[in-house]
């Protein structure tokens, strides 16, 4: 997955073509400035072309998210061997503070500014929208899944106590959703963030 998107290789069809285009008119003008005409000038089409394959700019973007949901089923891959609390603080470090990665534990490309931007627009629709908060409640449920099914393999190995995996799990993945929040909204340094999480883990985790 490339690190500025959520997009990996050449666009296999029109409508990736448009979902990708859609991503990077969010990224420069935002969920207000998104509008069919900018979409079909940034993919090269004509807009009665982009609304052939999307209604409308809210339903191109709940296809974008279920873009984003199915990559992120195919990214997150358990190791099946190795360090269980190693395994977890890389993919903290990569998708909350965008850290690249090297070797076995490099999972997958972390997220960008602009990538995360995206995300938080795209999750402030969930406030009033059902369909973008069950997309939102599946990504949020796919990320808590990885990260319990990391901690009961660290269980189950021996390496960890035995704690509920899914309430450490769901704590992390609350934790997450605050560091995507401060890393763009805000100047503060997350540094310190990180340094608690890591801390957080290994005195919950480790026997």
């Amino acid at each position: 997955m490339d690190i500025d998107s959520p997009f990996e290789g050449p666009p296999e069809d029109t409508r990736e073509e448009i979902l990708r285009a859609a991503f990077l008119v969010l990224q420069e003008h935002g969920y207000s400035g998104l509008s069919m005409s900018r979409i079909a000038d940034e993919v090269g089409l004509q807009k009665a072309s982009v609304y052939h394959h999307y209604s409308d700019k809210d339903s191109l973007l709940l296809a974008l998210v279920d873009y984003v949901i199915e990559e992120m089923k195919y990214r997150m891959v358990q190791q099946e061997d190795g360090d269980s609390l190693q395994q977890l603080q890389c993919f903290i470090d990569q998708v909350a503070f965008g850290r690249q990665m090297e070797g076995e534990l490099a999972g997958f490309s972390p997220p960008s500014e602009e990538t995360l931007r995206v995300f938080i627009q795209i999750r402030a629709r969930a406030t009033h929208d059902d369909a973008y908060r069950e997309k939102i409640t599946e990504i949020t449920r796919l990320q808590q899944d990885h990260i319990a099914d990391v901690i009961q393999a660290g269980i189950d190995s021996g390496q960890f106590a035995d704690v509920d995996a899914e309430r450490v799990a769901a704590v992390v993945s609350t934790l997450l959703i605050g560091i995507f929040s401060r890393r763009v909204t805000t100047n503060a340094d997350v540094e310190p963030v990180r340094e608690a999480i890591h801390a957080y883990l290994e005195t919950v985790l480790v026997n």
